[in-house]
């Protein structure tokens, strides 16, 4: 029963380089303290993406196109790997390295072209791994109130970070202006030194995507989806050249991290348009399916209610036949462990969805906005299962979970940059059971 309360060998390894089709992606940097030295060819990055218990992904972007050296060292300074990621121009210098074959539970050190840093190392998840600790947060900017958040999430010693959109703010589907926006979002230097370590995960919303509360019939939309695949280093991204989709796996959570902008709009007539899509409707269905973890958050940029302020469309309230549809297939593959989490809006909302008579239980919505400072008062209108709510600042969502025998716990704390939880909510599981 759920109760809730409110109380990351010198082997082999993998050089990712981007073909035209799915260009190599990058990730920032302009680094940690007055120490740090940072090679001359280095524009962004490092960034750490997807980490497993025996693999990590780098990302990096030259000022031109060539070839970086990444050194893993272990935790004494031993040099255990020497990888060569090619950062070539039709990514616009930017590239992914995968590297493999790594020890579980183990800390390593990493060096780019000899340089080394203190931000610059991770550690691989336990297998098993029973803990995690992962921080969602949405609508970000490179003033000093983002930063605040960013060394909080560092202090708190997250073990993922995973971005909803507007991260950042770009507001224009021209390739250049997009990739000159994630390398000014990521040379923020307190977000570089957090991804230097913190894995980042991310999708997109609106102004990232392209335009202010727009859908998939955005022109040039293949350019923004270019651009987040040369700078953000998910484990996937969509599937046959469309949308951004993808999942990983945190402790007992797994997240399911959806697209709601490439594919609105674009099928169905009237009141049966899609949100998602038939190719990401599949690939959720499989997914959830396939899933065996005790916990899994359904995560994308757009509120999952229709609760928003005036005239405002791109919301789930807005799709009823796509939302009907899931809850019809969290209660089909699904179970109680399914938590939904959402930002865009500029304000934070725990919403209890009324799912009662399909699911067998009320489905839980928390919308974490926004980490920089603009509010939005107006949206804040009426829900009948409003939970909390709260205008506040440099605010962002932490998810506590753990295994302990035959019990898995998961905590959802709205926390703000200063360290004040604003809300919490607990929710337990008894493993093999329902």
């Amino acid at each position: 029963m759920n109760s809730i309360t409110t109380s990351i060998t010198n082997s082999m390894l993998l050089v990712a380089v981007l073909a035209a089709v799915v260009p190599g992606i990058v990730r920032p940097a302009a680094f940690a303290g007055p120490e740090s030295c940072v090679p001359e060819a280095l524009d962004c990055g490092p960034v750490l993406g997807d980490l497993t218990g025996t693999s990590v992904r780098i990302a990096c972007r030259r000022t031109r196109p060539g070839t970086i050296v990444i050194g893993l060292e272990d935790a004494a300074g031993v040099p255990v790997r020497r990888c060569l990621l090619a950062c070539p121009a039709e990514s616009d210098g930017a590239g992914i390295l995968e590297i493999v074959d790594l020890d579980p539970a183990t800390r390593y050190r990493y060096t780019v072209d000899g340089i080394s840093d203190p931000a610059w190392w991770f550690e691989t998840l336990a297998e098993p791994d029973p803990s995690c600790r992962i921080v969602f947060g949405s609508c970000a900017d490179e003033q000093a109130g983002s930063s605040s958040v960013w060394r909080r999430i560092d202090a708190d010693e997250a073990s993922a970070l995973v971005l909803l959109g507007d991260t950042p703010y770009i507001d224009t589907t021209d390739l250049s202006r997009q990739r000159s926006r994630y390398r000014e979002f990521a040379r923020v230097p307190a977000f570089a030194e957090l991804v230097a370590h913190t894995p980042l995960y991310s999708t997109w919303d609106d102004h990232d995507f392209g335009r202010n509360d727009t859908d998939g019939n955005l022109a040039g939309k293949e350019n923004s989806r270019r651009a987040v695949m040369e700078h953000r280093p998910n484990p996937g991204c969509g599937e046959a050249g469309a949308g951004i989709y993808t999942s990983f796996r945190q402790g007992p959570v797994e997240v399911f991290l959806l697209d709601a902008r490439w594919f609105a709009r674009t099928e169905g007539r009237d009141g049966d348009l899609t949100l998602l899509g038939r190719r990401q409707w599949a690939w959720l269905e499989r997914s959830l399916a396939a899933s065996t973890a005790p916990f899994r958050i359904l995560a994308c940029g757009m509120v999952f209610n229709g609760s928003v302020r005036p005239l405002k469309t791109d919301c789930w309230g807005a799709y009823p036949r796509e939302y009907d549809r899931l809850i019809e297939l969290i209660g089909r593959v699904g179970d109680e462990g399914v938590t939904l989490v959402s930002g865009d809006v500029h304000w934070s909302r725990v919403i209890r969805h009324d799912t009662a008579a399909r699911l067998g239980h009320d489905l839980m919505e928390f919308v974490t906005s926004p980490i920089h400072e603009k509010l939005i008062a107006a949206a804040n209108p009426p829900h009948p299962g409003l939970v909390f709510s709260a205008g506040e600042v440099n605010s962002f969502l932490v998810v506590d979970a753990e295994v302990g025998g035959d019990t898995a716990s998961m905590t959802l704390r709205i926390r703000n940059a200063a360290g004040r939880d604003l809300h919490t909510t607990r929710v337990e599981r008894t493993l093999g059971g329902s």
